[in-house]
C-alpha cells in the first residue's frame, strides 16, 4: 500500500484533510464508497483511517473532531483529490503542528529514561515536577549569558582550546546525538576524505574541538581576508533578502511523508539546539551568495562551512557555535566577510523566528542538495533526516524563542571580529610588512633604472 499525499487545513470550527489519489478508480457519479472502494473510519476522535485501492493512510491528529456515521468529503477529478472536513469538538480550537507530516502519520510515545514507578507513596497528590525544567533552565542561562559579555572570555586563542563536556557521548563517536560509529568502516576510504575529520571512526570525540581550531588557523589566509573585508562591493550581498514560503510544497511534503520514523532519548538537548544554528547558519550563507538559487557549489558551501557536518563537532555554549561558524566563513567559502557573516546569523535568527515550519524547509533543501551527491549523501543518514524527524517531534517552540533572544543580544552588542581567535593583528602585520619592503624594492629598481638611463 502507498501512503497518499495529503494536507491539513483549519478553520475556527472545521478541519480539512485533503488526499491526493491520482491512481484509483474513482466514480463520482455514484456515492456508493463500497463501489468506489472507499473506507473511512475514526477508532478515535483524534484519530484518523482512510483506504482506497492501492493508498492507506492512518493519521493522529493534533486535536479532537465530531465524528459521523457517514462520511462528508468531495473528490475533485481534475487534481484526483479527496476532501474530508470534519467539525471540531471544541469551537475555536487551534490545531498545532498541522504542517509536521511525519508527526502526524506516528503515534509518538514519550520516552522516560529509568523511569521507576513507586506504589504506595503517599506523597502520589503532591502536583509532579516539570521534566523539561532542567533543559529550560540551560536554556535560559544561554540568554543570561547573552547579556552579560559572553565573549570576554574568548580574546585569547588558547581558550578555544577547552574541551567540550563529555558525559554520555561514546569515544568515537558522530552523527545527529553520538548514535552513530564504526559507519565509514563499510566504506572505501575515499568516503571519509571528504570530511575535514578524515577518521571519524578512530579519532577521539574529546580532541575534535583542538584539532578543528588549530586547522582553521593554519587555513587561515590574511591576504583573501583583508581583500574581501576592504574591496568587497557586491551590495546584493548585502540587501538579499531570504525567502521561506508560506507552506510547504509537494516535493516538502513528499519527502516527509517517506521520512523514516524513529523516537529519540537526547543525551546532551542543548547541543542539538545549537547544532541547528550551525546547520542553519550553513544554509542561509550559500543562500545570501547563490541569491536563492542553489549551485553546483552548494553542496561544498554548507558541507564546508558546517563544524557539524565537515568535523562532526559538537557545540555545548552558545559563543562556540557562533564563533565557528564566522570562523570557518574567514577561512575557507570563496566571499569571505566578517560583515557578510553577521548577516548570515540574522538571517538564522529571522529562520528561527519564522517556526518550526520554516526551519523543516531550509532543512529539507538541504537534505536533497546532499542526495544527489556522490558521497556527501551520507550526512542525510547521520543527520539531515534526524533532524527533520527531531523538529517535528521533540523540538520545543519555548526554548528555540530563548535561544533567539540569546542571539540577538550576542550579535548586537558582543560578536566582534577581534574574538574569533584568527591573530588578525599579528597576520595583518606580517602582510603590511612584506608590502613594504616589496614597495622598497620597487622603488630600489626604479631608482637603478633612471640612473642606468
Amino acid at each position: 500500500m502507498l501512503i497518499p499525499r495529503f494536507s491539513l487545513s483549519q478553520s475556527a470550527t472545521h478541519l480539512s484533510i485533503t488526499i491526493r489519489c491520482p491512481y484509483v478508480k474513482f466514480s463520482s457519479s455514484t456515492s456508493n464508497d463500497e463501489q468506489n472502494g472507499v473506507e473511512v473510519d475514526f477508532p478515535s476522535p483524534d484519530e484518523f483511517y482512510f483506504a482506497c485501492k492501492p493508498y492507506y493512510l492512518h493519521l493522529y491528529l493534533p486535536g479532537r473532531v465530531i465524528v459521523k456515521d457517514v462520511p462528508n468529503y468531495t473528490y475533485d477529478i481534475d487534481t484526483s483529490s479527496f476532501c474530508f472536513t470534519y467539525e471540531k469538538e471544541t469551537k475555536d480550537e487551534y490545531f498545532e503542528n498541522l504542517d509536521m507530516i511525519t508527526k502526524l502519520l506516528h503515534k509518538n510515545k514519550k520516552i522516560v529514561p529509568n523511569a521507576v514507578e513507586e506504589i504506595g507513596d503517599e506523597s502520589d497528590d503532591e502536583p509532579e515536577e516539570d521534566e523539561d525544567e532542567p533543559l529550560w533552565n540551560q536554556m535560559r542561562q544561554l540568554e543570561i549569558d547573552g547579556s552579560n559579555k559572553i565573549f570576554s572570555s574568548f580574546v585569547h586563542f588558547e581558550c578555544f582550546l577547552d574541551q567540550p563536556k563529555e558525559t554520555l557521548i561514546s569515544t568515537y563517536s558522530y552523527g545527529f546525538n553520538h548514535q552513530y560509529k564504526d559507519i565509514f568502516t563499510n566504506f572505501d576510504s575515499e568516503y571519509s576524505l571528504i570530511f575535514d575529520n578524515q577518521s571519524p571512526d578512530t579519532f577521539p570525540t574529546s580532541s575534535i574541538r583542538s584539532r578543528r581550531l588549530e586547522k582553521e588557523q593554519s587555513d587561515f589566509n590574511v591576504e583573501h581576508y583583508l581583500v574581501d573585508k576592504y574591496e568587497l562591493t557586491d551590495e546584493e550581498l548585502f540587501h538579499y533578502k531570504l525567502t521561506i514560503d508560506d507552506e510547504l510544497n509537494d516535493q516538502d511534503r513528499d519527502d516527509l511523508k517517506n521520512l523514516k520514523y524513529k523516537q529519540f532519548l537526547i543525551d546532551e538537548p542543548v547541543s542539538i539546539y545549537l547544532g541547528l544554528i550551525d546547520l542553519l547558519y550553513a544554509f542561509a550563507y550559500d543562500q545570501r551568495i547563490t541569491q536563492g538559487e542553489s549551485c553546483c557549489e552548494s553542496s561544498w558551501n554548507i558541507h564546508k562551512l558546517s563544524s557539524t557536518l565537515s568535523w562532526f563537532d559538537t557545540f555545548t555554549d552558545l559563543p562556540s557555535v557562533l564563533i565557528a561558524c564566522c570562523r570557518r566563513t574567514l577561512t575557507y567559502p570563496l566571499i569571505r566577510s566578517f560583515k557578510l557573516a553577521k548577516k548570515c546569523l540574522s538571517d538564522v535568527i529571522e529562520i528561527l523566528s519564522s517556526g518550526k515550519r520554516a526551519i523543516l524547509q531550509c532543512l529539507l533543501q538541504i537534505r536533497r542538495i546532499f542526495l544527489d551527491e556522490e558521497h556527501r549523501y551520507l550526512l542525510n543518514t547521520l543527520y539531515l533526516n534526524d533532524y527533520c524527524l527531531w523538529i517535528q517531534t521533540d523540538c520545543q517552540s519555548k526554548w528555540l524563542e530563548s535561544l533567539i533572544e540569546a542571539m540577538k543580544h550576542t550579535i548586537a552588542s558582543d560578536l566582534d571580529e577581534d574574538d574569533l581567535g584568527l591573530d588578525f593583528d599579528k597576520q595583518t602585520f606580517s602582510w603590511k610588512v612584506i608590502l613594504h619592503e616589496s614597495s622598497d624594492s620597487d622603488d630600489i629598481s626604479s631608482d637603478d633604472n633612471d640612473e642606468n638611463c
